[in-house]
């Protein structure tokens, strides 16, 4: 197996995560059925106190052990400090089971202390190897699996210990019950341990040797911990949630002793709850580790921060038997695993790797810290003020909208850009590639195509990293984005502050940032791709930053895009509607020139192209189901009135036909040849009809086709009309491709060019703006030049092409052969291929 974090498969992660659950599962079945025990020994009035000794003697030892566990974890192979500590659950099980049987509670308590230390040292080791693993490009998924399973294994166990004790105790007795849930928790142990050994071996990392002051290094990594302005935030976050988990528990306890009567069934309800909250966090956690795939999404904090106190909210008024309670304890589990696993990924994957284990040690010392003085609150609301429990989750209320109001304050830009990529996760399918190329933390130039009013966010969700994008001052007119831009510190270019405006940039640049430029200078319209301006390569040589390309395919036809001549008030044409984000290797910026740029971002769009167009046999299959649909619906109309259906058509080309109509006969034998098998014809006419329906020519009442016999007569016909439920009219020289009952006879003629390999290759197309369609504008400026005279259009999505005066000009379509293209000699500023 690969040793190379990146391409080992995700699946290498699954013994270390089902270890961890069972070791949490054991931990916290113990945790649960002490206390039950105690109140059916000793008498409800001593439940809440053990659980409070319970709690401590679980957080002592990661207060105690903080620093020695995370030098341990850095020190040693990772993988065998896992090993270790699960095997050394049975040391803990053991004395805690040998105490049940002495029918000594301090003696389990002792042996619960010792299972909570062999914890303190297996937190820093499984959650630093898990980059070392399988890399930070998945390292947002596995964090949200290994807390989710985490919280399975401590709410799970809590349920268990519960519901099991109760199960056994009246026919056993407190001591004799414990004691068998005890050994059972043994045998898992040890089946987590047999479970973890294949996981892959990690290299110990070179961290310093062992001294005595890292015994009490306790506050010297905390403090330097706090004083990190980048993992402060994260690890506060942290500690507040884990915290306010054990308060609950406390309290959930509690109010369980208060609605049963009795000491029996105190384990059965809150173990219930605890389930429901298991279901929550289990839940949010599979949405965060989906939301999350190759990048971590800290807006999810903030939303998770905000539906906390409203849940604490419908707990306290709701009846602890009732349907709003439910649901309240699922939403607190939904929301406190938006919360926190993002957190908690982002702490781990910035923390350097030579202290990352440290770093978790400290973040671990913090959250306990933390964690016993909210115990102590607990106590003291609990005991000194004599509280109930739903008295207390009214007081625990307040710093839990301070904390929520807090972190959507510092974390307002993603919290909107966790809103936004919720939105596309569902109704887009987003395909990121090449996201790789794109360095960590160096300053980058992105430079892409632009489809849609949606493309940054699409970007956005598809890179690792924040990136931030370069738009038109103008723009910045409007109140709303003025607010949107100062929110994702989008820088801005003018015309008349040109050279500001690239001497900003090129700072931020040179400090670290991903800049993203539309180097279209504007969303294309018109479908294809519009020539690239020259500022890119001057802003990056300016910065000394590398360039890299990047495509966006697919987007034409999403709501956002131009298709169907309107922006967003339009149904999607699929659900969910896929896009690729694909990003090419670095350029350096001292190479080359826009035009070469525009190249590269092309034969991006032309592999993807390539990927989503069905090949051989699917592309014959997907043409001849297409072109049979509506057999009844007229496909060729003549100027007399006289029509062609598509069934009848079908009749000529199987053979069952009268006398074909001389006009079509080259129709009928070219639908024949497909019919008879020939894949390569069907490739080309699918992926002709595509590259057509992707122009603004589509979305016209009608078109009339230019003469030209040949590739292009046979790539327009009898394809289009059949695959695209279109009607052929024959009232001249020109065929004319309208839509069914259209009256339009009077339409755009489109020229351009076809290859005998690849079909349709270019297009002169209507134009945009002034009364020409549904894109009108009152000014000149805002017309986008679909055609030029004496040109053969602009290439078509899914072709790159190399021009050089001694190769000449080839393409490349949807296989990667290329094509000799003698017609043409180049292209010229506007993107426009000039004749020979």
């Amino acid at each position: 197996m690969s040793t190379d974090p990146v391409k080992r498969p995700f699946y290498t992660v699954i013994p270390l995560l089902f270890s961890q659950t069972v070791g949490a599962f054991n931990d916290n079945a113990m945790k649960a059925i002490l206390p039950v025990m105690a109140a059916y020994q000793f008498g409800k009035a001593s439940m809440d106190e053990v659980n409070q000794q319970v709690s401590i003697v679980l957080i002592l030892p990661f207060v105690i052990f903080a620093p020695l566990a995370g030098w341990v974890s850095d020190r040693f192979s990772k993988k065998k400090v896992v090993s270790m500590t699960l095997l050394a659950q049975l040391l803990g099980l053991g004395l805690l089971s040998y105490g049940l049987v002495r029918k000594d509670l301090l003696l389990s308590l002792i042996g619960f202390f010792l299972l909570s230390t062999q914890s303190a040292f297996l937190s820093p080791a499984k959650k630093g190897i898990l980059k070392e693993m399988i890399g930070s490009g998945r390292l947002a998924m596995a964090v949200g699996w290994m807390e989710m399973l985490a919280m399975v294994g401590i709410l799970g166990g809590i349920w268990a210990g519960g519901r099991c004790f109760d199960a056994l105790v009246e026919e056993n007795g407190g001591w004799k019950a414990a004691l068998i849930l005890a050994l059972a928790t043994m045998a898992l142990a040890f089946i987590s341990w047999l479970a973890f050994l294949p996981t892959p071996s990690t290299e110990a990392p070179k961290a310093q040797p062992f001294k005595a002051r890292v015994l009490w290094s306790h506050f010297g990594d905390l403090r330097d911990l706090l004083r990190d302005r980048t993992l402060r935030g994260p690890a506060l976050g942290d500690a507040w949630f884990w915290s306010l988990g054990g308060f609950f528990y406390l309290v959930l306890v509690k109010l369980a002793g208060e609605v049963v009567v009795g000491k029996v069934g105190i384990g059965e309800i809150y173990g219930d709850w605890f389930l429901l909250l298991g279901l929550g966090i289990m839940a949010g956690s599979i949405f965060v580790a989906y939301l999350n795939r190759g990048r971590i999404e800290l807006g999810l904090t903030a939303i998770g921060g905000l539906i906390m106190p409203a849940s604490l909210i419908l707990l306290y008024f709701s009846d602890p038997g009732g349907g709003f309670f439910t649901i309240g304890c699922l939403a607190l589990g939904f929301s406190g695993a938006l919360f926190f696993v993002p957190l908690n990924g982002f702490l781990q994957d910035q923390a350097e790797e030579d202290r990352r284990g440290r770093v978790l040690a400290a973040a671990n010392l913090l959250t306990q810290l933390s964690g016993i003085l909210f115990i102590l609150f607990h106590a003291f609301f609990s005991s000194y003020m004599g509280l109930s429990a739903k008295q207390e989750l009214l007081v625990i209320l307040v710093p839990s909208l301070l904390v929520g109001f807090f972190t959507l304050r510092a974390l307002l830009e993603d919290f909107f850009r966790a809103w936004f990529h919720i939105f596309l996760r569902i109704f887009y399918r987003i395909r990121a590639i090449g996201m790789e190329n794109l360095p960590a933390k160096e300053g980058a130039l992105i430079v892409s195509n632009h489809i849609s009013y949606a493309d940054p966010v699409f970007i956005g969700a598809a890179c690792p990293r924040k990136v931030r994008y370069l738009a038109f001052e103008g723009l910045s007119r409007s109140a709303a984005l003025r607010f949107v831009f100062r929110l994702t510190e989008t820088l801005t270019v003018s015309s008349e502050k040109s050279l500001d405006s690239l001497r900003r940039s090129s700072v931020r640049l040179k400090e670290g940032m991903a800049l993203c430029m539309f180097a279209e200078g504007g969303i294309s319209r018109l479908g294809p791709t519009l020539p690239f301006m020259r500022g890119p390569g001057l802003l990056a040589r300016k910065a000394k930053v590398p360039l890299f390309p990047l495509h966006l395919d697919g987007v034409w036809g999403s709501v956002f895009s131009g298709e169907r001549g309107k922006f967003f008030w339009k149904r999607p044409l699929r659900f969910p509607y896929p896009v690729t984000v694909r990003m090419g290797e670095p350029m350096d910026p001292t190479e080359g020139n826009a035009e070469d740029l525009r190249r590269r971002v092309l034969e991006l769009g032309r592999l993807s192209f390539s990927e989503r167009m069905p090949h051989a046999a699917a592309a014959r299959s997907r043409v001849l189901s297409l072109a049979r649909k509506a057999g009844r619906s007229p496909l060729i109309e003549w100027a007399d009135g006289s029509t062609l259906i598509r069934r009848e058509f079908w009749d000529c080309v199987e053979g069952r036909g009268g006398k074909v109509p001389p006009e079509i006969a080259f129709w009928v034998e070219h639908a024949r040849v497909v019919l008879e098998g020939d894949e390569r014809i069907a490739e080309r006419a699918y992926a002709s009809f595509t590259r057509a329906k992707e122009t603004n020519l589509w979305y016209q009442e009608g078109f009339a086709v230019g003469e030209g016999r040949g590739p292009w007569e046979d790539s327009w016909f009898p394809w289009i009309p059949l695959l695209g439920q279109r009607v052929a009219f024959f009232g001249g020289k020109k065929i004319l491709v309208v839509k069914p009952g259209s009256s339009c006879r009077d339409p755009f003629t489109v020229d351009g060019l076809a290859s005998e390999l690849n079909g349709l290759v270019s297009m002169n197309l209507p134009p945009l703006g002034g009364d020409s369609n549904l894109f009108a504008s009152s000014t000149a400026d805002d017309v986008e030049k679909g055609s030029k005279r004496g040109s053969l259009g602009r290439l078509l999505c899914g072709f790159s092409y190399h021009h050089s005066p001694a190769d000449g000009f080839s393409i490349k379509g949807i296989r990667d052969e290329p094509e000799l293209i003698r017609e043409t000699g180049g292209v010229d500023e506007e993107g426009f291929l000039l004749p020979t």
